[in-house]
């Protein structure tokens, strides 16, 4: 049963005598067990609900055109039953928002959301019901084709018949993108050029398939010893997906495998163009930010003015990784600006230690312990967006408004720092 948290005021649920608090049991003959179904079967018209009160069950008849006035509650995530040797949630250090801390293992969460799963745990059931109700496309956390190596990676002693819930998957008609987090030592070099040939033979079923260094913070007591991703690793790896990108452009009119951001930055490689990561298929893992960044920011470097009336002050925040790309692209521009006076300022990651370089990993005490206090009332702080949630928190549960109260600035999250003319 799936309860019922709100209805809306005239509705024909309403009329129908429904109340919020009572649970749904089924809908036209079809149990529900969450949202999912929930929506899903609501597509039928007209809707017959067997409902569960407190004072019995009893049964709701209508048709609605257009919303049917019915929220129900929010889906219970499924936990990972893995233990991967390089899982970030291990690694988290304490006192941080309490959603940091689980581990999600959930097709429909990846389905609505995007999120990364492994297929590990998944049931034939589950699967039945992913290709009945078209749930695509999936995320996929693959990281190594071969059976040893996964095990070892995701923590597991049994094959979990990766390739066979693939097939299913795929020969349903089920899109799949799919992810390697790239473990020096583990899964890179032979071990990547088999996952990438093999996930290939998918395609394009597998749409695509993202390589991600593994992320290393300073809180790795009692787990498994890692290396980073090193500069030579990283050039390594650029030439070999680049030469992945070569045969199946030719092959599949793709690029397919794509390489994120902080391979192309650790290696000092020169980034590809806007073409090359096509409509930004895995933008989300962090593939093709600094080139779709590059390009808005030069689309509206036209609406940086020549100057502004009152003298300003704007000190903008990032992480040690995107500095350059801040220093060399964005701050020149700006500097040109008479009457700005433009800061930038690295930011080292307190949080999670030296090791995380990400901007959107910073805390918000990282970025007060990096600016300081600010030396007038109307200095300004610009801030990536990539550090705050929905909800406007950071990782430290921090909020803008507590960094505006402890540092005096007055704070801006920006996509766009060309943005920050509007406020001035």
């Amino acid at each position: 049963m799936v309860k019922i948290v709100n209805i809306e005021k005239r509705s024909e649920a309403e009329k129908a005598g429904i109340k919020k608090g009572d649970c749904l049991v089924s809908i036209n003959g079809n149990i529900i067990e969450d949202a999912i179904d929930f929506n899903f079967l609501c597509a039928d018209e007209p809707l017959e609900l067997i409902l569960e009160s407190k004072n019995g069950p009893y049964k709701a008849k209508f048709r609605s055109s257009g919303s049917n006035g019915i929220e129900v509650e929010e889906l219970k995530i499924k936990h990972c039953g893995n233990n991967c040797i390089f899982c970030f949630i291990n690694q988290n250090p304490k006192g941080m928002r309490k959603t940091i801390y689980v581990k999600d293992e959930d097709y429909r969460f990846s389905f609505l959301y995007g999120n990364y799963f492994t297929l590990t745990k998944i049931t034939q059931k589950e699967l039945d019901r992913i290709v009945r109700m078209r749930l695509s496309p999936l995320y996929i956390s693959v990281h190594a084709i071969n059976d040893e190596v996964r095990k070892k990676l995701l923590g597991v002693k049994k094959d979990d018949k990766l390739l066979e819930k693939m097939k299913y998957l795929t020969g349903n008609g089920i899109e799949l993108h799919t992810q390697i987090v790239l473990c020096p030592g583990l899964n890179d070099g032979k071990v990547l050029e088999e996952t990438v040939t093999i996930l290939r033979k998918f395609h394009p079923m597998v749409r695509s398939v993202a390589v991600v260094p593994v992320g290393l913070t300073g809180h790795r007591e009692n787990l498994p010893a890692i290396e980073p991703v090193s500069k030579e690793l990283a050039e390594q790896t650029v030439k070999l997906i680049s030469k992945f990108n070569k045969k199946y452009k030719k092959e599949i009119d793709t690029n397919f495998v794509f390489a994120a951001d902080e391979f192309y930055l650790r290696s000092g490689a020169e980034f590809p163009d806007e073409e090359y990561y096509e409509d930004y298929l895995q933008y989300e893992d962090g593939v093709g930010m600094v080139r779709n960044f590059i390009e808005r920011f030069k689309e509206s470097i036209d609406l940086i003015p020549d100057r502004i009336t009152k003298e300003s002050s704007v000190t903008i925040v990032t992480g040690a990784l995107f500095y350059p790309v801040m220093k060399d692209i964005v701050v020149p521009e700006m500097k040109k600006v008479k009457n700005l006076t433009v800061k930038l300022i690295k930011a080292d990651n307190k949080l999670f230690g030296s090791s995380v370089t990400v901007a959107g990993l910073l805390g918000g005490a990282d970025i007060i312990s990096a600016v300081g206090i600010a030396k007038c009332e109307k200095d300004m702080l610009l801030i990536p967006s990539t550090c705050l949630n929905y909800d406007g928190r950071f990782l430290d549960d921090l909020s803008i408004d507590d960094l505006a109260k402890k540092t005096g600035y007055k704070v801006h999250l920006l996509e766009n720092p060309v943005e920050i003319f509007e406020k001035i």
